[in-house]
């Protein structure tokens, strides 16, 4: 037999070369190659987020949560307050009322954190001077006979308050808050004079012996600061002063002197003029608000 001589079998390389494309077709349009990142770890590339939608990154941030009770701004959509205090009276006024004690509260729309306009009730008591209780016990004793009211009579005066106050936030920090208010409204004053029911021993039950009212509107200013109790809480600590003042009309009545006592008929009602002149005052309140 004849033998013939083998050729070595023929050799493919199947490596790809690093410079040749990775993908290719028949089409020229599509051997574009597709940019990747590298990544750290040396392994395939990923695409850049939002390649394939024409280069649109979706945006992430901190999701912001606002009660359906605040503002834009993160203040309360109405704002709350209630406190009491001492008040004084100023002027002419001190000179037959004497200070007592103040009630306020008060609740309303908080536009922002600057702006709010509470409606507020007030409640402010005065006690009377010994002037004017001396002076009202001669006249009552004139009128009933002597020393029938002497050492027994007593008096006491109110005046409560309904009013709108508009309130401007000056400041209003993280820790305190610095405000000032305007107001009006319509204040209603009361004097009351008393004398003892019975026998006073622990307790002296009274009744009225005299009572005098007057209606007037009222205006008043002020200025109050308010700190904050928790960072993470709206109720504050808040102290305000403002003077008031009420516009009443002076009606004439009876006092004491000998020509003014004269004048006293069977049909006089007024012997306490002074519960009609033009009133002022200082409330000082500390208090609670939201």
């Amino acid at each position: 037999m004849k033998s013939y001589p083998v050729q070595a079998a023929a050799e493919f390389n199947f490596q790809v070369p690093a410079d040749e494309q990775m993908f290719s077709t028949s089409s020229d349009e599509q051997t574009a190659e597709l940019a990747m990142p590298a990544q750290p770890n040396g392994s395939a590339p990923l695409p850049a987020a939002g390649a394939q939608y024409g280069g649109w990154e979706p945006q992430y941030g901190r999701a912001e949560y606002r009660p359906n009770g605040s503002n834009v701004d993160g203040s309360l959509k109405a704002i709350f307050y209630i406190g009491g205090g001492a008040t004084m009276p100023m002027k002419n006024t001190a000179q037959y009322l004497t200070p007592n004690f103040s009630f306020q509260t008060g609740i309303g729309p908080r536009f922002n954190r600057h702006l709010a306009l509470p409606f507020e009730f007030d409640w402010d008591e005065f006690g009377i001077t010994q002037t004017a209780l001396d002076n009202q016990i001669a006249i009552y004793d004139y009128i009933f006979g002597n020393d029938s009211v002497k050492y027994l009579l007593n008096g006491n005066n109110h005046i409560w308050s309904f009013s709108v106050q508009p309130t401007l936030s000056l400041h209003d920090g993280d820790t305190m808050e610095t405000y000032i208010k305007v107001g009006a409204g319509f204040y209603h004053k009361v004097t009351d004079f008393t004398l003892p029911a019975g026998p006073c021993d622990f307790y002296c039950a009274t009744f009225n012996l005299d009572q005098y009212t007057s209606n007037a509107p009222g205006y008043d200013g002020g200025l109050g600061f308010a700190f904050r109790l928790a960072s993470d809480s709206h109720m504050k600590l808040y102290m305000e002063a403002k003077y008031v003042y009420i516009d009443n009309r002076f009606r004439a009545g009876i006092v004491n002197t000998p020509a003014s006592l004269a004048t006293v008929t069977s049909t006089t009602t007024n012997f306490f003029p002074a519960n009609s002149d033009r009133t002022t005052y200082i409330p000082v309140t500390i208090g609670f608000r939201w």
